[in-house]
């Protein structure tokens, strides 16, 4: 029996418009609905989703975007006609710029995809504000709290110190526990700037009022990096508690890309992390490198991994690159050559039979080659379904009222190319309704007629 709404040969209908600042395609039928979001702001317009099997994206202005002649342009085209809405650009997009969603019964929004790890050890981290300040996606929040210094020293009469204080800039990397200590005495100058290579400070400086301060030392002890030195030389007697520090770090998975650079800063090693991709940056051209004329690799790259050396290197890119391609389709003069070598998978419990293919889609983002037979192509074995077959002698003489009715109206010859030209009267005819073939050929000949 057909199922109620189902329309025998429909079409999906497949349109293209704006919503929320994405822009959606859409495929529908009567029994599903796919829909892929491609969230431009995200784009960044690497190539991870251009080896599409159906050839369905292509690259957008992005080396105008990059030298800001253009904004707010789509990096990546998706051509609507092409897109089978299979979701395999949604499985490589480490920066979650494209979405697919699928409704209707027994429809699946769980795939195999790429995505790296990203691990907090909550024993070792103090925490600080460092990686939050630095993380280039803002994947990073923290919360924290310090004993504030003056309800940890305590005077039995007058207050008297003498000493020196010293930090070393070089060594400190602002994570920030020294100001929250003792704000009277330490003083950090954050940049209102996002933090840039090489060495990601997200201050401009620090420093400490020699007015304010009793040398006690407990900022020496909270420092991470061995950056201050407190040398007290004279003091009343006093009691110096040790400070306790408590919060907690919070990691968005939705946002982050799994880059790494929280991880090279933490200077308490409290985070793990493994990059979604393997792989090295070359510059085969390099003798057509301008850093200081072109600044098109700095300013695409999404996690700020390549900055100018100001040497005869011209450029350089960091531990914490993603090799998501952006920078190369960036270089109006090829300089650059993203190579990717392996990947990491954000595996299903129960992985079905069709992923695998979409593993196959992976190892061609990394520049593996596809399997000539066809990316797709696998083994399928069904079960034969008992169809409901007319009988040899319907067509000549059916031994029902609407058989005989059917009979006089036309011979087996011209009921056969009929069917032939209507598959879905002749789906009718297979399941021996009858009654609706008779009909269907009453209304056919009647119009016929009028004309």
């Amino acid at each position: 029996m057909d199922k109620p709404g189902v329309v025998i040969g429909e079409k999906p209908v497949v349109s293209m418009d704006v919503v929320d600042d994405k822009i959606r395609l859409t495929w529908k039928t009567s029994l599903l609905k796919r829909t892929l979001d491609h969230e431009i702001s995200k784009c960044v317009g690497c190539s991870l989703c251009l080896p599409c099997p159906w050839d369905a994206i292509t690259l957008g202005p992005v080396q105008e975007t990059a030298s800001g002649r253009i904004e707010g342009a789509p990096l990546v085209n998706v051509d609507p006609d092409a897109c089978t809405f299979c979701g395999l650009c949604d499985s490589s997009c480490i920066f979650g710029a494209f979405d697919a969603k699928y409704e209707g019964e027994g429809a699946v929004n769980e795939f195999v995809r790429i995505s790296g790890t990203h691990e907090i050890d909550e024993e070792k981290c103090a925490p600080c504000l460092l990686c939050a300040k630095v993380c280039p996606t803002d994947s990073l929040s923290v919360e924290v709290k310090v004993d504030h210094k003056k309800d940890l020293v305590t005077y039995e009469g007058e207050e008297l110190a003498e000493g020196t204080i010293k930090i070393d800039e070089d060594k400190c990397s602002y994570c920030g526990l020294c100001e929250l200590l003792c704000p009277e005495v330490i003083k950090i100058f954050w940049s209102d700037d996002k933090p840039k290579p090489p060495d990601f400070r997200p201050a401009v400086g620090i420093r400490a009022d020699l007015d304010y301060c009793d040398y006690c030392g407990l900022c020496q002890d909270i420092c991470p990096d061995d950056a201050i030195e407190v040398n007290c030389t004279e003091s009343s007697a006093r009691e110096i508690k040790q400070p306790t520090i408590s919060g907690k770090l919070t990691h968005n998975d939705e946002t982050c890309v799994k880059c790494g650079l929280c991880a090279t800063v933490c200077p308490y090693e409290a985070l793990k992390v493994e990059k979604p991709f393997t792989g090295e940056v070359k510059t085969p051209r390099l003798e057509k490198c301008d850093p200081t004329g072109c600044n098109n690799c700095f300013n695409i790259c999404p996690v700020d991994a390549i900055y100018p050396t100001g040497t005869a290197d011209k450029i350089d890119v960091l531990d914490h690159c993603v090799y998501c391609g952006a920078c190369e389709h960036s270089c109006p003069y090829d300089v650059l050559d993203v190579q990717r070598e392996g990947y990491i998978l954000d595996e299903l419990e129960c992985e079905r039979e069709w992923e695998r293919a979409r593993r196959l889609f992976f190892d061609a983002v990394v520049g593996k080659d596809a399997p000539p037979s066809g990316l797709f192509e696998r083994e399928i074995s069904v079960e034969p379904i008992e169809r409901i077959q007319a009988k040899a002698s319907a067509i000549e003489g059916w031994d029902s009222e609407d058989g005989q009715r059917l009979t006089a109206m036309m011979s087996a010859k011209q009921l056969r190319n009929l069917m032939k030209k209507n598959p879905q009267l002749h789906l009718q005819f297979e399941r021996g309704n009858t009654a609706k073939v008779v009909k269907k050929i009453k209304d056919s000949q009647k119009e016929h007629q009028e004309e």
